[in-house]
């Protein structure tokens, strides 16, 4: 997993992320068995943000998804009480479990942060 600092060097990473990408759009696109899955066998690789509330954490990941691998990149130095009432907003119960949509404030905060 990249540092923070290190993913701001890294301007290839941050050109290719999908702002508006959600998870479960993410997980949709690249299982084959989902209803939709043959719509995007020719997609590449992606990267999005999502706030993870798995075992009650609210932390904002960096993700890279292919057909055949999924990896977090880089955890976000989001402040704790962004990420927080995010998670409040919403159980994190949707598919994928565990994984919500950033918000605009967050993906306000990611691009100030990453000079986008």
């Amino acid at each position: 997993m990249l540092t923070w600092p290190e993913l701001r060097q890294r301007r290839d990473i941050i050109a290719a992320i999908d702002w508006e990408l959600t998870p479960r759009e993410a997980f949709e696109a690249y299982q084959i068995k989902g209803p939709e899955g043959w719509r995007h066998r020719g997609r590449g690789e992606s990267y999005y943000f999502y706030l993870s509330t798995w075992r009650g954490e609210a932390k904002v990941y960096l993700m890279r998804r292919s057909l055949k691998h999924s990896e977090e990149i880089a955890l976000a130095p989001v402040p704790p009480e962004m990420a927080q009432a995010l998670a409040l907003r919403d159980d994190g119960q949707q598919m994928p479990r565990g994984q919500m949509a950033i918000d605009q404030a967050i993906r306000q905060w990611l691009r100030q942060e990453l000079q986008v």
